[in-house]
């Protein structure tokens, strides 16, 4: 019975301090779907900062034509990881509540090494489809 009632209070407690609706429809998406809202590109701003170009409302143009529009859908985060000298990415999306936008936020890098990346993106199946290259540099300290 301790079990069942400290069970119940943690997942009360989970979703008080979650959004409800994209705690429920959070979605890992695959290239077909980042393609029908208008692609996707990468940059590098500040030595490790990637910024990810992206908008799953599907209202304009990134790399190709949106074939989509999207009034309810949100960018819930952009999931990367490393595997040598690539740079893998996967969108996920939720349904739009408060504070959510329907483009991604930068991503910091900081803790891969500087060099020269192929940035893909990483379907759920594991898939891989190439977006771009990208340099990452050690940012500069003050000037002595």
């Amino acid at each position: 019975m301790k079990i069942a009632t400290s069970l119940i209070l943690l997942l009360a407690t989970a979703f008080a301090f979650a959004s409800f609706p994209g705690l429920l429809t959070k979605q890992s998406r695959d290239w077909q779907f980042v393609q029908s809202v208008g692609g996707m590109k990468v940059s590098v701003d500040e030595g490790k900062v990637l910024t990810v170009d992206c908008d799953v409302s599907g209202l304009r143009k990134v790399t190709v034509k949106p074939t989509m529009i999207n009034s309810g859908l949100a960018v819930g985060d952009v999931r990367h990881r490393r595997a040598g000298d690539r740079i893998q990415l996967t969108l996920t999306t939720r349904l739009i509540g408060e504070g959510a936008t329907t483009t991604p936020g930068p991503l910091d890098l900081s803790k891969y090494p500087a060099g020269i990346y192929t940035v893909e993106y990483r379907d759920p199946d594991g898939a891989l489809h190439e977006i771009g290259k990208v340099t990452l540099s050690d940012p500069k300290g003050p000037e002595r």
